[in-house]
């Protein structure tokens, strides 16, 4: 099983809102991927909180054979070619790409962390997760959603807007 979060809170070059930024991921990532679910997308708050837009938030479980660093590649890659520019940490974007999750492995490197070294902290990863993969277990915490959410998550407001 592999997670990808999918976020924007910023409209793209072409004028197009998040909700619409996320499905043209969605659509660009099955080109080059197999696609096995893709949760509803959630409204969230910016964490850490701030002034910034709500984000357009969901999960998407996909299958490859490429390895997590390519996978990674090909993600930032799609975030940039759809305008997304790094310049601060947390701050508003056009497309956002996680890798929430790789087939459960446990990794840490300068360049990735799996699982995603934060997603047990946000509603916004979570719930999506929950909706596509219910039982689905932390691989570190050893632990369900539920009991993630209920340990690690504290006043984050995210609701759902659409499958």
């Amino acid at each position: 099983m592999i997670f990808v979060a999918v976020g924007s809170n910023l409209d793209s070059n072409r004028a197009e809102e998040p909700a619409k930024n996320c499905d043209n991921a969605v659509k660009y990532l099955k080109q080059n991927f197999y696609i096995e679910n893709v949760s509803s997308w959630y409204k969230s708050e910016p964490i850490p909180k701030s002034n910034q837009p709500w984000y357009v938030n969901g999960v998407i479980k996909l299958q490859t054979d490429i390895n997590p660093f390519s996978l990674l590649k090909v993600l930032l890659k799609i975030e940039k070619e759809f305008g997304r520019v790094r310049n601060m940490k947390n701050e508003a974007r056009i497309l956002d790409l996680d890798l929430i999750s790789y087939k459960n492995f446990i990794f840490h490197s300068d360049i990735l962390v799996l699982p995603h070294p934060r997603m047990h902290e946000r509603s916004f990863v979570l719930d999506p997760l929950k909706e596509i993969e219910p039982n689905w277990i932390h691989p570190v915490f050893k632990m369900s959603i539920l009991r993630l959410k209920d340990k690690f998550v504290k006043n984050q407001k995210v609701y759902k807007i659409k499958k």
